[in-house]
């Protein structure tokens, strides 16, 4: 049994899934992402842990991978995991008639251009991939209930979305054009700010303070002895709206799980960030 990293753009997703699904029906483990990366995982990190995790990489080339940055990542940390342990770990896959990348010439790769061949490209990748123990295929009943299990979560998922949505456009309502675009940014970056991010991030002197940036702005300080962000937030008067976000944050964290210690800790920086820029005020 082998497992596998699917590297692939997104527009080629339906095909990945397909043969992710087959590859372990055949009894592999297949890593791709939309199953492995979850809300909060920082995604380059996920993604180097699980190309150096498997035995191989199925790169799915096409004309939309080629222009992928991710995909072009992905390949450039497997080819150098191919060089260092002597031995093939990309596995090109052609799903489009397009030149295979200058660090792959030469490789032989697995046609699955025509559809009509897709079983016999199958045969051959599963050959390489080597032995493993094929799964039984469920009775078709179990089949039938399976998927009607499934159209159900996806359903109640597609409903918990929409309700999402919902909210966040609720506390959203009467926040500038400028600060919503940066928040939905953060939020991108750091997906368990979001919650904090849409209640009470705030501009100051016409810049948006998300959580990330606050937090960044405090280290900062603490460690420069100053950052600009004080001086800002001291002279439009907005201590109260840094501290509430701050103190939502601390009862996020400790609601989480997390210990008293770093919710004292998380406080403690505020008010270090705030006697300095009160110092600063007074001194000008």
């Amino acid at each position: 049994m082998s497992s596998v990293f699917l590297s692939h753009a997104h527009s080629d997703k339906p095909f990945a899934r397909k043969l992710a699904a087959d590859l372990r029906l055949a009894g592999h483990n297949v890593w791709i992402d939309e199953a492995e990366i979850k809300i909060g995982d920082s995604l380059i990190e996920k993604i180097r842990d699980g190309i150096d995790q498997v035995d191989f990489v199925a790169a799915v080339i096409s004309s939309a991978s080629a222009k992928s940055k991710w995909v072009t990542r992905e390949l450039d940390i497997a080819s150098n995991r191919e060089i260092k342990e002597n031995r093939v770990v990309v596995l090109p896959l052609l799903v489009e008639r397009v030149p295979l990348p200058g660090f792959l010439e030469g490789k032989l790769y697995g046609d699955f251009c025509d559809a009509s061949s897709y079983e016999a490209s199958l045969k051959a990748l599963l050959k390489a991939l080597g032995p493993a123990m094929k799964l039984s295929r469920p009775a078709p009943d179990e089949i039938k209930r399976l998927r009607k299990e499934l159209a159900e979560a996806e359903s109640a998922l597609k409903r918990h979305e929409a309700t999402a949505r919902g909210h966040e456009a609720l506390a959203l309502r009467g926040k500038s054009k400028k600060l919503v675009e940066a928040i939905r940014e953060a939020n991108k970056k750091f997906p368990q700010h979001a919650p904090i991010n849409n209640t009470y991030a705030f501009e100051v002197a016409d810049m948006p303070v998300t959580l990330d940036y606050l937090l960044w702005a405090i280290a900062k300080a603490e460690h420069r002895g100053g950052h600009p962000l004080e001086i800002l937030i001291s002279i439009e008067e907005k201590w109260a709206d840094a501290k509430a976000m701050i103190n939502a944050y601390s009862d996020l964290v400790n609601a989480a799980g997390a210990t008293t210690s770093v919710k004292r800790s998380t406080k403690g920086k505020s008010a270090v960030f705030k006697r300095r820029s009160r110092g600063a005020k007074r001194n000008r």
